[in-house]
């Protein structure tokens, strides 16, 4: 684990963990993607996300949600942290932003989560 954050050292460990305890992969991809250094870390504009995303599908971003671009679909998001006009786009639109905690709890064995990066 390289990341120095020890806010994204911990979520990195939840995740390894849900990954192992679900024997869901998705998870263990996730918390590698969360723990790489500061300049690869990730960071997905709503446009992306919008332009990805079928209406009500659960994405997950290891990483950092903007709020770029427009968003008119109804999507469950969860990521490791979101700007407030990405947050506030995806709660116009029907959608709903979830910590990681709260995304896992949720779909633990991440069946029909899509992994966004």
């Amino acid at each position: 684990m390289t990341s120095s954050n020890p806010l994204h050292r911990q979520a990195a460990v939840m995740l390894e963990r849900a990954g192992r305890e679900n024997k869901a992969p998705i998870w263990t991809a996730a918390a590698r993607l969360l723990s790489r250094p500061t300049t690869t870390k990730v960071e997905v504009n709503l446009g992306r996300v919008s332009r990805i995303a079928e209406e009500g599908q659960s994405l997950f971003v290891p990483g950092k949600v903007l709020g770029s671009g427009t968003i008119d679909k109804k999507l469950v998001v969860g990521a490791f942290s979101f700007s407030q006009s990405a947050r506030t786009k995806l709660e116009a639109a029907g959608g709903s932003a979830l910590t990681i905690e709260e995304f896992v709890s949720k779909y633990p064995d991440g069946s029909g989560v899509k992994l966004v990066q």
